[in-house]
């Protein structure tokens, strides 16, 4: 930048002044590794343009659940897609529900939520057949988020039952699932439901999952249940269509122990 011409009027002596001043803040304002002058410094052009500033660093992905210790679930506040990957555009591989084929509210675990260009999306487990499907859901279609720290095992070959809170077993039990014929899928699934039987051959309570039996032509598409029996002599073992079975004391015993939300892993 070159200055004004000299002059002895005060008018010039500020012209100079200003004009002088702004070439130390320009010059200012170069790095050092810049050429010498009037050589544009790296990065910029010969017009004066700064850098292209670098993009921010994507925000990281929030586990929500590690499905033993902690999971979070949640119901929907409004229907919609879930799709293939946290994109609108993206395959849609089923519809968020709101009831349970039982007509209780339809829970969903929450894995994980990533935040992208168009919002917030949750990575759910979906329930129906197939089993085992995972999708995407826009944040702004769920309710408010629930936390479990509860987690059932179901071990088809022992034929056993072990309840864990925070890591820790409290609870055991014999249980009778799936003929070789009708095996109980194995599997992560979760409590979708829990309610009273008024049946005797479920005994005195009835918790739902998302699991769905080899059998789909079932009362209610073949929902695999957790319940009590009104043949304990067939517990421990694997006498049913698909549900787990319990004896009723055990059964009873899980009412205050076994919260909606509860993963449950079948080896």
């Amino acid at each position: 930048m070159t200055p004004g011409p000299v002059t002895a009027s005060a008018r010039g002596r500020c012209a100079r002044a200003l004009a002088t001043g702004a070439a130390m803040a320009m010059l200012a304002l170069v790095p050092a590794s810049a050429g010498a002058a009037g050589t544009p410094a790296a990065g910029t052009s010969g017009s004066g343009a700064t850098a292209t500033t670098p993009a921010a660093t994507p925000r990281k992905d929030v586990v929500l659940s590690n499905e033993t210790t902690v999971t979070t679930w949640t119901i929907a506040n409004v229907g919609g897609a879930i799709r293939a990957q946290p994109s609108a555009s993206s395959a849609r591989m089923a519809s968020l529900r709101f009831q349970t084929s039982d007509g209780f509210l339809q829970s969903y675990i929450l894995l994980r939520e990533r935040f992208t260009s168009s919002g917030a999306w949750v990575q759910v487990r979906i329930p129906g057949r197939p089993n085992g499907r995972i999708g995407w859901v826009q944040r702004s279609l769920l309710a408010g988020f629930q936390k479990v720290h509860t987690e059932l095992v179901v071990n088809r070959a022992a034929s056993t039952l072990v309840l864990y809170r925070n890591g820790h077993v409290v609870y055991r039990a014999p249980v009778g699932t799936g003929t070789p014929g009708t095996p109980t899928p194995a599997g992560h699934f979760w409590i979708t439901e829990s309610f009273a039987s008024t049946d005797p051959v479920y005994g005195p309570w009835a918790f739902g999952t998302s699991d769905f039996s080899t059998i789909s032509d079932w009362p209610g598409g073949g929902i695999v249940g957790l319940h009590g029996t009104n043949e304990p002599a067939l517990v421990p073992g694997h006498p049913s269509h698909g549900c787990i079975r319990l004896h009723n004391r055990d059964d009873h015993a899980l009412i205050k122990l076994v919260p909606v939300g509860t993963p449950l892993l079948i080896l």
